[in-house]
């Protein structure tokens, strides 16, 4: 059988060659090989590819229950962000600052800098020494040279240069590929894919190609010009540099990257095409904005930026049966003078998965209407979606006959099913509303909406600079009125109090309550909050971010004392039951929730 990045294909697949793996150099180590043991490894790949009118797509080879991990991928190359909200993190393993670390071999306390571009942290030398020849050397020379010619750069300016630095990382880890002529060594890890040097190539990129215009400018930016020339220096081997010609270097970039090789799929270009160096750069960087993807921890914030081939096979669904998770590496299974392992991702089964039926998952956010996720879509990756949810009224949630009812009842309803079985959840006063009006209904027209809109923005806008004067009365009214836009009980209109608007503003009014110790609204918004993530994600049946409000909620209710203690158990309860398989039967987060599951039994 062939395959795509070790992904067998199925049936006909007219994209995908029968040499091999396509051709591409992957490597698949299996469970039974190798030195690494990650938790919940699949014992095999559990998806094949097949070609539709959408071109290549992944389908699951066998019935898969909730939870399965379909495959893993380690990045082909990893960025974290190097500002912002997150600790600081190795670049390599993504270990952050303070984190436990079981192999007790890291700097816990205090990652330790590049000592050249000061920018990359690490956790270990073994990371440093990895990075350095995977990646680091050529990214850390553009931040070199980037401070060179911007002399008093900020760090916006710096984050916003990552994608570049990216880059040349994944530059880097072709050639070094290329060089060795063989794929990535991936024993350390079991039942984990490697891309090999010819498959980023493949990542499908958008039909439109770059105008004329926005073409120059990508070309012309100052990172892009460092780009160029770092690559340009690097691509003859070393101690060559001074005897190839510019076009000699010109030709190894190319062929670096993979756009000259046969296999490189291009869409409406021809495979026997050749490149220039400037059409490389921009199907590269096409490429990087349609495929890359957003590294989350496991509280699902973003911490930095991968390339994972072998994932982008999914195709995008507004009604997934994946999701993906990141296994980063904690160092409980590090092998003596090995380095830690960049972060895996992990494709798993969000809801029982036949066989025979796509694997997808979701490339925007679901909470969004119709109409701006396709809007999202066509933007960011070039399509319009035609999933079921999008031109079929398919996907209905429950709710009470009378609206005046629904702001907290999805989360009462559930707490009272786990506390009195299936049976007792029966409500003869429930319709069926489609998830699009469940999440969207609103009276008023465009203009009026609009307006509500500008309201709350200023409100909040206010809000914030309250927090930044340290006035918080001013702050927390602020954002009270900001909800009050939408659930005022005076009004004469109705907008669905599911609304993605106010969610936000619930969320940063619950924010500001808590770090205020306004514990009692703050639990009282979370409810709202918690209500809303159930409606939202009621087609998904397991969706992290819902778990984790649970998690908070369960806290916030224990806080509240032995007469919350019920409410306590049964919201720890259902966040178990989504995070055993967001997150895993043993991550850690699940570990606690048996903990004080059992701590919640003894109390009540």
């Amino acid at each position: 059988m062939s395959s795509i990045c070790c992904i067998p294909t199925i049936d006909d697949c007219a994209d995908c060659s029968t040499n091999g793996d396509g051709g591409y150099s992957c490597q698949y180590s299996s469970s039974g090989s190798g030195s690494g043991n990650i938790d919940g490894a699949p014992q095999e790949i559990k998806m094949g590819v097949k070609t539709g009118p959408h071109g290549l797509h992944a389908v699951a080879t066998e019935d898969i229950p909730a939870g399965t991990v379909i495959v893993q991928c380690l990045p082909l190359a990893q960025s974290p962000i190097i500002h912002g909200p997150a600790k600081p993190t190795c670049f390599r393993c993504f270990f952050q600052e303070g984190d436990d670390d079981l192999s007790g071999r890291r700097k816990t306390e205090t990652l330790f800098r590049c000592s050249r571009c000061q920018i990359a942290r690490y956790c270990s030398k073994e990371c440093q020494m990895c990075d350095w020849n995977e990646g680091h050397k050529l990214e850390c020379q553009f931040y070199v040279k980037q401070r060179k010619i911007q002399h008093n750069i900020s760090a916006s300016d710096e984050e916003a240069a990552m994608p570049k630095a990216l880059m040349l990382r994944v530059f880097a880890a072709l050639k070094l590929l290329r060089d060795k002529q063989l794929v990535a060594d991936a024993s350390m890890i079991k039942a984990a894919v490697r891309c090999g040097p010819n498959h980023f190539s493949s990542l499908a990129v958008s039909p439109q190609h770059h105008s004329p215009s926005k073409s120059t400018k990508v070309l012309n930016s100052s990172e892009m010009k460092i780009v160029k020339s770092i690559m340009m220096q690097h691509a003859i081997g070393k101690g060559k540099q001074k005897d190839s010609s510019a076009n000699e270097q010109t030709a190894a970039v190319v062929q670096i990257w993979g756009y000259n090789d046969k296999r490189a799929n291009d869409g409406e270009m021809s495979r026997e095409k050749s490149f220039t160096l400037d059409q490389a750069l921009l199907k590269t960087d096409d490429a990087f904005r349609k495929n890359n993807f957003g590294i989350l921890d496991a509280l699902h914030s973003s911490i930095g930026e991968g390339v994972y081939p072998c994932a982008a096979l999914l195709n995008h669904s507004c009604a997934p049966n994946a999701i993906l998770r990141y296994q980063l590496d904690n160092g409980d299974n590090l092998v003596e003078g090995k380095a830690y392992h960049p972060p895996l991702l992990q494709i798993v089964a969000c809801r029982d998965i036949i066989k025979g039926e796509e694997v997808t998952h979701s490339y925007v956010d679901l909470m969004l209407s119709t109409k701006e996720r396709q809007a999202r879509l066509l933007k960011t990756h070039g399509f319009t979606c035609e999933c079921k949810r999008c031109v079929e009224v398919e996907h209905v949630v429950s709710l009470p006959q009378e609206r005046t009812l629904w702001e907290k009842w999805p989360l009462e309803h559930r707490l009272h099913v786990i506390d009195q079985g299936e049976g007792h959840g029966q409500d003869n006063n429930l319709v069926s509303i489609d998830l699009e009006t469940a999440l969207n209904q609103c009276d008023l027209g465009e203009r009026d909406r609009a307006a509500i809109l500008d309201c709350a923005e200023l409100l909040t806008g206010q809000a914030h600079q309250s927090m930044l004067r340290d006035d918080v009365d001013e702050e927390l009214n602020s954002l009270r009125s900001t909800i009050n836009l939408w659930t005022d009980k005076d009004i004469d209109w109705w907008w669905t109090p599911f609304n993605l608007p106010l969610y936000s503003a619930r969320s940063q009014y619950f924010t500001a309550l808590l770090a205020n110790q306004e514990i009692a609204e703050a639990v009282d918004q979370l409810e709202f909050i918690v209500s809303t993530l159930i409606v939202a994600f009621s087609h998904v049946q397991h969706h992290p971010l819902l778990g984790l409000q649970l998690f908070t909620l369960g806290d916030l209710y224990a806080y509240m004392g032995r007469a919350w203690g019920r409410k306590a158990y049964l919201t720890y309860f259902y966040a178990k039951e989504l995070m055993t398989i967001t997150h895993g039967v043993d991550h850690p987060m699940v570990l606690q929730l048996n903990q004080k599951l059992a701590e919640q039994a003894k109390a009540v």
